[in-house]
C-alpha cells in the first residue's frame, strides 16, 4: 500500500511540474509517442509531434537511451506532453517509473503492450494508434492504463492490466510485468 501511495504522490507532484522549461519552442522535439522494448539493450522508436516520421535509437539503459536519441535529433526532447508509451510487456516497472519520474512524461500517458511497437508505429501512426487505446478504453475492449494505474499495479500486484495493441490493428487487453 505505501508503494501505490508513493507512486500517487509522485505522479501527483510532476503532473504539477511538467511546465515547459526555459528556452525556445523550436530548440526542442516535443515527443508524442514512445515504443521501447530490450531488457539489456534497450531499443525505442520515437514520434514527435512536429512530424510522423519516427527516430530510431538504442542504448544500454534508459539514460543513455534519451542520449542517443537527442544526438540523433540535434536537439532537446522535451517529453511532458507524451500521450502514448508502447512497451513489449516484460520488466516495465523499472522502466516506467523512469518514465515518469526522469523523462516526466505526463501523468495521464497512457501505456500499451506490443510485442512489437517499432513496426506497429511506422505502419498505424502516433495519431491513429492513441485513437484506437482510446477508443477501446471507452468501449470496455481494454482497462484504463494511463502510467499511473499501470504503475500502481505493477507495484502493488508485480502485473498490470494494460491496453494490447495487435500488428492486424486490432486491440484488446494483456498483462504485463
Amino acid at each position: 500500500m505505501k508503494k501505490v501511495f508513493l507512486v500517487l504522490m509522485t505522479a501527483l507532484m510532476w503532473s504539477f511540474a511538467t511546465g515547459c522549461a526555459p528556452g525556445k519552442i523550436h530548440e526542442r522535439s516535443y515527443l508524442r509517442a514512445a515504443a521501447i522494448s530490450g531488457s539489456q539493450k534497450k531499443e525505442v522508436a520515437l514520434v514527435f509531434f512536429e512530424e510522423d516520421e519516427r527516430l530510431n535509437a538504442e542504448g544500454g539503459d534508459m539514460k543513455s537511451l534519451m542520449s542517443n536519441a537527442e544526438l540523433i535529433r540535434g536537439r532537446d526532447i522535451f517529453t511532458g506532453y507524451t500521450e502514448l508509451v508502447i512497451v513489449d510487456g516484460m520488466e516495465c516497472r523499472g522502466l516506467l517509473a523512469h518514465m515518469l519520474n526522469k523523462w516526466r512524461i505526463s501523468p495521464s500517458c497512457m501505456v500499451v503492450c506490443c510485442k512489437d511497437g517499432k513496426s506497429l508505429l511506422e505502419e498505424y501512426g502516433a495519431e491513429r494508434l492513441i485513437g484506437i487505446s482510446e477508443q477501446a478504453v471507452k468501449h470496455g475492449i481494454a482497462p484504463e492504463s494511463d502510467i499511473v494505474t499501470v504503475l500502481g499495479q505493477l507495484c502493488e500486484n508485480e502485473v498490470a492490466a494494460a491496453a494490447e495493441l495487435r500488428p492486424d490493428g486490432t486491440v484488446g487487453s494483456c498483462l504485463i510485468t
